[in-house]
């Protein structure tokens, strides 16, 4: 099997020959890792197109805390060699700026014709995914997260203003990503804390719902895939995103009982596995690590499919664990 048809039939529950596996790494883990990781991932290419790996440059600043300005004008703080961070200046601090708040430009046709062209090459044999943005993220980093929150507890009309314009800035990249012929699109809002949604079910469900159908809508009818990345404990909300046409979710599930793993969504969609970068891979020993991938492919990968595993390595994680993790997915990782 190919690459993207090993994906697609862990996506379908159609019985690949193993489990597909994708990279997810930050840069500090290259930081801290140096040439020998690039060599030992290189050599291991994912089903996604992950290849070709490389140092990346490291940041010039004085401590742990890098500062930047993004495309949109939020101001983010975040610790070097990590991810995002937080915004602690957002560029909307009142909505009488939304009138005149431009918004990045979107990639013309042109960017999605080369991609296109790129992608009809025949070495391209891997799933090849877009980006379909956040929505909620977004809004908190327009906003900043504690104004978004005191936002949504009164929801003004010119808050439904702006979630909208957000999704139809995100479809103008959809329906790019679409013309140039991606398998599927992904999509990122970390929804949950440790124990909660945060917010409520029923809000999500009036507010958020529909406008994730939207952008959802014309993925679906072009026969590709949607995945979904969702932090935290989001179990409220996955009869909704499988209802709505997710079909690659990605939920922090090791917050999560078995059980209730068990019942509301092995078998039902495909999980892109997020394994536990809280404490196991981290922090935990090899054996822990291997133990770790073997139970997730357990749980998730006993349906002839419904498996891609994945788990992230930050700059915390040990060189013997990254080990530990990808042998684990080839002797584990099948169905």
């Amino acid at each position: 099997m190919t690459s993207r048809e090993r994906v697609l039939a862990a996506i379908e529950f159609r019985g690949p020959d193993r489990v597909p596996f994708q990279h997810a790494v930050f840069p500090g883990a290259f930081w801290r890792h140096g040439q020998k990781l690039v060599d030992f991932l290189n050599a291991r290419p994912d089903d996604f197109g992950a290849r070709n790996f490389s140092i990346p440059p490291e940041p010039q600043v004085e401590g742990d805390i890098e500062e930047y300005v993004d495309q949109w004008g939020s101001r983010w703080l975040r610790r070097k060699g990590y991810s995002a961070g937080e915004v602690k200046e957002a560029p909307l601090k009142s909505w009488d700026q939304l009138r005149d708040y431009q918004f990045p430009p979107v990639p013309d046709d042109s960017v999605f014709e080369d991609i296109a062209r790129r992608l009809q090459s025949p070495e391209c044999d891997w799933f090849r995914t877009g980006g379909g943005g956040t929505l909620f993220e977004q809004m908190q980093w327009l906003r900043t997260s504690e104004q978004l929150f005191m936002d949504l507890a009164e929801e003004p009309e010119p808050l439904h203003e702006l979630a909208d314009r957000l999704v139809d800035w995100n479809l103008r990249h959809i329906y790019g990503w679409l013309k140039a012929g991606v398998d599927g699109i992904t999509f990122a809002d970390d929804w949950g804390a440790q124990d909660r949604l945060l917010i409520s079910p029923r809000q999500w469900r009036s507010f958020f719902k529909p406008r994730y159908a939207r952008m959802f809508e014309p993925i679906k009818n072009a026969g590709k895939k949607i995945f979904f990345h969702t932090d935290g404990w989001t179990v409220d909300i996955w009869d909704d995103l499988i209802e709505i046409g997710v079909d690659v979710l990605n939920p922090q599930h090791p917050l999560m009982p078995r059980q209730l793993l068990e019942e509301k969504l092995a078998g039902r969609v495909c999980v892109r596995s997020d394994l536990d970068r809280q404490y196991i891979i981290p922090f935990g020993t090899p054996e822990q690590v291997r133990q770790h991938v073997k139970e997730t492919v357990e749980l998730f990968g006993r349906f002839n499919g419904g498996l891609i595993l994945h788990g992230e390595i930050g700059p915390d994680v040990p060189w013997e664990n990254i080990v530990a993790m990808y042998e684990a997915f080839e002797e584990f990782g099948r169905y």
